[in-house]
């Protein structure tokens, strides 16, 4: 046991905020914060691991992604994506060509986060890599990332809703112990899974969110940008700032999932949605955009 005074002295990184990454986020008071859980919820296809993927990296954090969701090339090229700037698809053509030592010397140059790519996960290795990576650095990771929650492999056999609370318990203590801000994603249900509907708390995957401190809810909206529908983030709990478990509180950035790249809206969401984007939409994608646009116009 400890006095409150001595506690805090001793965690001296618990409950500090990672490096910012989205001032959008940050100014409606949400922060990944160390020795904390947080989580990320969405439907298939909608960019949780592209959204967290850009945390790791542009955050600057030292620490591991266990990657189980999504394999090594992918990762790859996606990491490549958000650190050059440049389309998934022209990172992809110059490795067929056999022309990609620009994406090859910048992989070898981002040291500061470990990958982990085993499919399944279970406990034990989760804590056999944190402690990996302590005895080669001398120092428990700043960041650790889970993708996803449903791939880890419960030892002690829990199905359903058991394994999953024992997955997250695990978790809230290594994220204790360590110090780490810990990212898990996870997938929702019901009418959500369709990824263009505004989330709720009650959409959460088995009900899990007793334990994380921040729960975002990703999804896409009806804004527009150049780069396609922007990407709602809504704050279902937040034990340090304003949430709402009803989903009326959400921030939307600027999803170019064409580079892997999650931004800060530039201006007001949706004031700059005019002729340019549809011009832009209509000879990229066609003139099946046209309905979308009158019907936005009728709103």
């Amino acid at each position: 046991m400890l006095l409150l005074s001595h506690a805090k002295r001793k965690a001296k990184s618990a409950g500090a905020p990672i490096p910012v990454v989205w001032k959008t986020l940050a100014e409606a008071t949400v922060h990944v914060r160390r020795s904390q859980v947080a989580m990320v919820a969405a439907a298939p296809g909608v960019g949780k691991s592209a959204f967290t993927l850009n945390l790791a990296i542009r955050s600057g954090c030292r620490g591991i992604y266990m990657s189980a969701d999504s394999d090594e090339v992918t990762q790859a090229i996606r990491a490549a994506a958000i650190i050059t700037g440049d389309r998934v698809f022209d990172i992809e053509a110059a490795y067929k060509a056999g022309k990609a030592e620009k994406y090859d010397k910048v992989l070898r140059e981002y040291t500061k986060m470990w990958f982990d790519f085993d499919a399944a996960p279970s406990l034990t290795h989760i804590e056999e890599e944190v402690m990996a990576y302590a005895y080669a650095y001398g120092r428990w990771p700043e960041l650790i990332v889970l993708d996803n929650l449903a791939n880890v492999f419960d030892e002690a056999g829990g199905e359903g809703f058991t394994g999953l609370e024992a997955t997250m318990s695990f978790l809230t203590d290594l994220a204790r112990k360590t110090e780490a801000a810990v990212v898990v994603l996870h997938h929702v249900v019901g009418d959500a899974e369709s990824g263009d509907q505004p989330l709720k708390l009650k959409d959460i995957r088995g009900k899990i969110s007793k334990l994380q401190t921040l729960i975002l809810g990703l999804a896409y909206t009806d804004t527009y940008t150049t780069s396609g529908r922007a990407l709602g983030v809504y704050v279902l709990k937040n034990r340090s700032g304003k949430a709402s478990a009803s989903g009326d509180l959400s921030v939307e950035l600027n999803a170019d999932l064409d580079r892997m790249l999650i931004t800060d809206m530039e201006g007001r969401a949706g004031e700059n949605l005019p002729d340019a984007v549809w011009d832009d939409f209509k000879q990229e994608f066609g003139e099946e955009h046209l309905r979308e646009r009158e019907a936005h116009e009728e709103v």
